[in-house]
């Protein structure tokens, strides 16, 4: 049609394929980096389990503009060969015409689901590209004006935040001391028992009847493949699984620096803090003994290594700690690892307390004047919006 507007956005997502070409995606939240489209700002997520089906994936479409952005769009999806020598894989047809509402909570973004099927078995898994240890998504908008959106809009269900467990719940990770190592079933590439080798004998053994009951054999634990040192103390894993989880750890564990390193050295980060950081790639969970004082440097690991989950489990929980105390060490932390959610819990907390004259006088106020002085410009200005808005209510 005329007027029409087409962007075309790619988004991987990490997968890996075993030996016996068995495909796996990522079971972590992932998220794109905010991108322009027709004037409007969007971002992409994909969520491992369908909040309608367990059995497929969610992908979701997300207007990040700010009030009053409205645009008409039609969304599809396809999946892409790195290499270019096969043709775009349809998977979500373009949708009829949607009407993105950034005022309209119901209306800001649209979600496509996708089988698992769909993208691990044939002739998806062809789209797999071992080096890029990744599928390649690419969405598709087509912008359209304003004055061509229908009557009736159907409504777009929202999507909620990817489930996060429960902290102080879970069960200690599984490991041979010194290092974590997932148990068999969270693993992600099972590797089947070999058999045993049957001695040369006279006679030929009789075989065994396999009968109908007996369990299936425990996969093998794959030998881990790269060693840390975090002031001494060895740490051992896998270098498939930390490439998935984090694209800090991808890039660094395929550089020749790596490849030429028996151990790599970890700076900056206590022993405690890397085991916990290796346990949420590994399981999805921190340990039990985590402690609240550990959470802030647990934050700092995650967007060291950009491990996304991790880094909103801890941001909740932080923005849930905000005293008089540590409010202003609270801000220098969010200007550090560039976290909305702490900064706006710390400026809530002063505005609703009524403690901004303890806040001035504590010693951590003096540290932010001193380290991070752009951010008491954008505290200030917050500060006087969340007030007024608090005075008008």
């Amino acid at each position: 049609m005329a007027g029409d507007l087409t962007i075309k956005r790619t988004f991987d997502v990490p997968a890996i394929a075993t030996s016996d070409g068995t495909l796996y995606l990522s079971p972590y939240f992932h998220r794109s980096p905010v991108f322009a489209a027709a004037g409007y700002d969007w971002f992409i997520c994909y969520y491992p389990d369908s909040l309608y089906d367990h059995d497929g994936i969610d992908l979701c479409l997300h207007l990040n503009s700010s009030q009053g952005a409205r645009a008409n769009i039609s969304s599809g999806v396809s999946l892409l060969d790195p290499t270019g020598s096969l043709p775009p894989l349809n998977l979500v047809v373009p949708s009829p015409l949607l009407n993105f509402d950034s005022d309209d909570a119901d209306r800001r973004m649209v979600t496509h689901w996708v089988p698992k099927s769909m993208l691990t078995e044939e002739p998806a898994k062809r789209y797999y590209l071992h080096e890029r240890g990744s599928l390649m998504f690419e969405w598709t908008i087509t912008v359209l004006p304003e004055m061509m959106a229908p009557m009736l809009i159907p409504m777009l269900m929202p999507m909620p935040m990817p489930k996060l467990p429960a902290t102080d719940v879970t069960p200690p990770l599984p490991k041979p001391m010194p290092l974590p190592v997932p148990e068999p079933e969270k693993l992600l590439m099972p590797i089947p028992e070999p058999m045993p080798k049957t001695p040369a004998t006279d006679v030929a053994p009789t075989p065994k009847v396999p009968v109908a009951t007996d369990p299936a054999p425990a996969p093998k634990v794959p030998a881990p493949d790269v060693t840390f040192s975090v002031w001494g103390e060895l740490f051992q894993a896998h270098k498939a699984i930390l490439s998935m989880v984090s694209p800090v750890f991808k890039a660094e564990l395929s550089s020749s620096e790596a490849a030429a390193t028996a151990v790599i050295e970890v700076n900056g980060m206590r022993p405690d803090v890397f085991e916990a950081l290796l346990c949420y790639m590994y399981t999805s969970t921190l340990p039990a003994a985590t402690t609240d004082e550990a959470m802030c440097d647990l934050l700092a690991a995650a967007d060291r290594y950009d491990v996304e989950g991790l880094k909103v489990v801890c941001e909740r929980k932080l923005s849930k700690m905000v005293d008089v105390d540590n409010v202003a060490d609270m801000l220098a932390l969010a200007d550090d690892v560039r976290s909305r959610m702490i900064e706006d819990a710390c400026i809530q907390f002063m505005v609703n307390s009524g403690r901004m004259k303890d806040v001035v006088e504590s010693r951590g106020y003096q540290r932010l004047r001193m380290k991070h002085p752009s951010v008491l410009v954008n505290v200030l200005e917050k500060y006087i919006l969340f007030s007024t808005s608090l005075y008008k209510s």
